[in-house]
């Protein structure tokens, strides 16, 4: 887990990142960090979640390839980003 730690920092994520992953931290949830699929960025993969978190649109043909790569995307916008966001169903 350092590893995934040491890929989301102030140079290549953004603070809506890092707060993210520490909520995955604080509640004990596995994840891998900056990974690429089929040459494509995803900000967090948990089991066969794809996480991305930005402040725009979602890109349907990233979501497109996901889906056809066996990834359930899943887009946060920076605004949602907060504790009283429930990330509990990742722990399964």
């Amino acid at each position: 887990m350092r590893r995934n730690v040491n890929n989301v920092n102030k140079i290549n994520s953004t603070k809506y990142e890092r707060r993210f992953l520490e909520m995955l931290k604080n509640k004990h949830i596995p994840f891998k960090s900056k990974v690429k699929i089929k040459g494509r960025e995803i900000d967090f993969l948990i089991q066969r979640y794809a996480i991305d978190i930005d402040g725009h649109e979602q890109d349907g043909s990233k979501n497109q390839m996901l889906v056809e790569e066996g990834y359930i995307p899943i887009h946060y916008y920076n605004s949602e980003i907060s504790e009283d966001l429930n990330i509990n169903y990742l722990k399964r």
